[in-house]
């Protein structure tokens, strides 16, 4: 199990968060990720970077081949070199997706 060898609070690189935790402030439906903003990095005691990023579509379990866009955050499973967190993730959950940092 890896985790964030940098001194910064909150991170969890092995949770995800689905896209449910959310609330409404008036009629704006708001989501609420457990740790942000998007595009946030750490580096994982594993020797790996980590970016906190959003999932694009359904990502399997430790899928070893996501993308990561470097605008939006949202991530998809196909063609790139960031791994999926532990869990299965659906479309709009939350997590930290890791690739080589080398």
């Amino acid at each position: 199990m890896a985790y964030s060898v940098l001194p910064i609070a909150g991170v969890d690189l092995e949770t995800i968060t689905p896209e449910s935790f959310e609330y409404t402030n008036g009629t704006t439906l708001i989501g609420i990720p457990s740790y942000g903003p998007l595009g946030s990095q750490t580096f994982g005691s594993d020797g790996k970077r980590y970016v906190f990023a959003q999932a694009a579509a359904t990502i399997p379990a430790g899928t070893t081949a996501c993308t990561v866009n470097a605008t939006t955050f949202q991530v998809t499973a196909s063609g790139g070199s960031y791994v999926s967190p532990a869990e299965s993730m659906v479309s709009g959950d939350y997590g930290w997706f890791g690739a080589t940092s080398v």
